[in-house]
């Protein structure tokens, strides 16, 4: 079996397993109430009470299952130690008792109260076990890849590979694009080279590296800056909405799944830039827009009032906090968040991000910022239509200008309205290169979908609860 698949079958034992700890843990807790006396509780539990098993175990285990979805349980992460794993299952197991209960309750139906809080605790107890068991006895084989150049992104791909082994990738060297005068030359005194492994010659080795089974993938990370890419940057501002950008395409293109073509008598033509397209997808993206910030705004308006008034109340200035950022085709506009920092807090640092346990931040902002409440008056950017709720994070003008000068095709990721969250948010991390959310981004607008867009919002929330990021 190959690793992808000893993945997948361990991801779906996880899923199953979770499923029969909350039935098994069900079970337990009504065996144990109907046949040993506990304290707190009055006589045994009737034994036809067992008939509550049967009826409501599917409950449990779909709470189960949302609850650690929305938690991270299901996400691929660094193995946990006993505590740490223990610490991270109780709000699970609490949030999915919690679930349970208020479908009892909603749906009018008896329940025993006794047995539910037994369920909780066994069912943490069980978890804590069969997590701990599975994450010990997971898929332990790497692939062995080789990375194609040695530049700045082949590093960075190395660098996160070395740090984040639980992937099961292992770099097993580097080949270049042409033969090097010294197979030594540069790899001594630069940060992260060491990651990149031994030199392995020039890709024409490859197919002996490949056929002796001394890799396994071949990752291409040559980072050159090509034509089209500065191209893409030169027409950003200037492109009509009407205009496309075709690419008649080469064998390596021609493989890339999931690509739009256009034909011009038998020659295939690739649809790199859909701005057609997206005359159809802005207005059906704006209506959703409209209908799921309003839902947002309503519902929230609750935890908006506490939070702005925590905020009056730890520091002096105003709630509201004011910012220029660059929009859809670079026009600028007015932000708003929750203050989080001290008034005038960039006075005398300027332009910098927020940094874990930063002493800019007010009392209360460090936990504003932890559960994303600072960005809810960002709603009224989207109902006003400066902002969408799914798109390209909005950066400020001196971000913008740095960026557009260091990373090619940046200038495209302003064809569409910023959003309130986006691909890079639930998939990358807060202080991730501008160069790898832009990759996110590029992949947003060219394969945007409403499905795509609820994906990423339920993905959000999931975000939100676990307190990733700053």
């Amino acid at each position: 079996m190959t690793p992808l698949r000893e993945r997948r079958g361990s991801a779906i034992a996880r899923v199953l397993g979770d499923a029969l700890i909350a039935g098994g843990a069900l079970g337990l807790a009504f065996w144990l109430r109907i046949h040993l006396p506990l304290p707190f509780t009055q006589g045994l539990l009737p034994p036809d009470r067992i008939s509550f098993l049967v009826r409501e175990g599917l409950a449990a285990v779909v709470a189960q299952w949302v609850a650690l979805y929305f938690l991270g349980f299901y996400d691929a992460d660094r193995p946990l130690t006993t505590a740490e794993l223990s610490r991270r299952l109780l709000p699970a197991t609490l949030s999915q008792a919690a679930l349970l209960a208020g479908y009892l309750f909603f749906t009018n139906r008896t329940f025993p109260r006794s047995v539910l809080l037994l369920y909780a605790v066994l069912d943490l107890v069980l978890l804590v076990l069969w997590r701990r068991w599975a994450n010990r006895s997971g898929p332990g084989s790497h692939r062995r890849v080789v990375l194609v150049g040695e530049g700045t992104d082949a590093r960075e791909i190395a660098v996160a590979i070395a740090s984040h082994g639980w992937h099961g990738l292992e770099v097993a060297g580097f080949v270049t694009l042409r033969p090097r005068a010294d197979p030594q030359e540069g790899l001594e005194g630069q940060e992260g080279t060491a990651e990149l492994g031994p030199y392995l010659g020039t890709i024409d080795e490859l197919p002996a590296l490949l056929a002796a089974g001394t890799i396994d993938d071949v990752v291409l990370a040559a980072g050159e800056d090509s034509w089209q890419t500065r191209l893409l940057d030169r027409i950003a501002g200037s492109r009509p909405d009407h205009t496309n950008v075709l690419l008649l395409p080469g064998p390596f293109e021609s493989l890339i799944g999931r690509m739009r073509y256009r034909w011009v008598h038998d020659l295939p033509l690739i649809e790199v830039v859909r701005e057609s397209e997206w005359r159809i997808n802005r207005p059906v993206k704006r209506l959703f827009d409209l209908a799921a910030g309003t839902f947002l705004a309503l519902v929230l308006t609750p935890v908006f009032v506490l939070a702005a008034l925590a905020v009056r109340l730890t520091s002096p200035g105003p709630v509201l906090y004011r910012q220029e950022r660059a929009g859809r085709d670079r026009r600028p506009f007015v932000v708003y968040k929750l203050r989080s920092m001290q008034v005038d807090a960039e006075a005398e640092s300027g332009e910098v991000l927020a940094e874990v346990g930063d002493p800019r931040l007010t009392p209360i902002g460090a936990f504003l910022r932890r559960f994303r409440i600072d960005e809810i008056p960002q709603l009224i950017n989207v109902l006003g239509g400066s902002m969408s709720l799914v798109g390209p994070r909005p950066e400020r003008p001196g971000f913008v200008e740095k960026h557009l000068a260091e990373v090619p095709g940046y200038a495209e990721r302003f064809s569409v309205a910023p959003g309130l969250t986006g691909l890079a948010q639930v998939n990358g991390d807060y202080h991730s290169s501008p160069q790898n959310k832009l990759r996110y981004e590029l992949a947003y607008i060219a394969n945007w979908s409403l499905g795509l867009d609820f994906s990423i919002l339920v993905r959000t929330v999931k975000i939100v609860l676990t307190s990733r990021g700053v």
